[in-house]
């Protein structure tokens, strides 16, 4: 479902895909190729929400802006993942149940499933915990899994929307 907000309608490009049970509102931009999956909640009712070109965001994420808020290119947010106000680099995994909160996540990080993120995140940090905290550095490997990953989504959106 997409919704205006004050006016601001999601526009999404032309080759994104977008499942019918997501719900876009607000100042929201879907970058080509970009794949919102079931249940997902995107949220732009008080400010600007970027999803940038290779976005993953998988089934029941949820994603509100109260700041202009990017999510960069090559980027998955799995299943059930929350993100409140926050914006995240390029190529990030945001892992399954995550919660990330009012942060900056810098590009190739990683955020480990049923992590709680409260501080801003470096480039190539992988965190995990409650609260989350830097476990070591991403690797090439890990950067490549990423982008399989990405792209599986893209091609499981592909399928499901035939």
């Amino acid at each position: 479902m997409i919704r205006s907000f004050k006016g601001k309608k999601p526009k999404i490009a032309r080759n994104a895909i977008v499942d019918e049970s997501a719900i876009l509102i607000g100042d929201i931009v879907v970058g080509d190729e970009t794949c919102i999956f079931p249940g997902v909640i995107i949220r732009a009712t008080g400010k600007k929400i970027l999803i940038e070109r290779e976005v993953a965001i998988m089934d029941k994420a949820f994603l509100e802006a109260h700041d202009d808020m990017t999510i960069g290119q090559g980027s998955i947010i799995s299943h059930g993942a929350i993100l409140h106000g926050s914006s995240v680099g390029k190529n990030v995994l945001v892992g399954i149940g995550a919660i990330v909160l009012d942060v900056c996540i810098g590009n190739n990080a990683i955020i480990g499933s049923a992590s709680l993120v409260t501080k801003d995140v470096g480039d190539n940090e992988v965190i995990m915990g409650i609260p989350g905290k830097v476990v070591r550095i991403a690797t090439e490997n890990d950067a490549k899994r990423i982008k399989e990953m990405r792209e599986d989504a893209w091609n499981k959106a592909q399928e499901m929307n035939k």
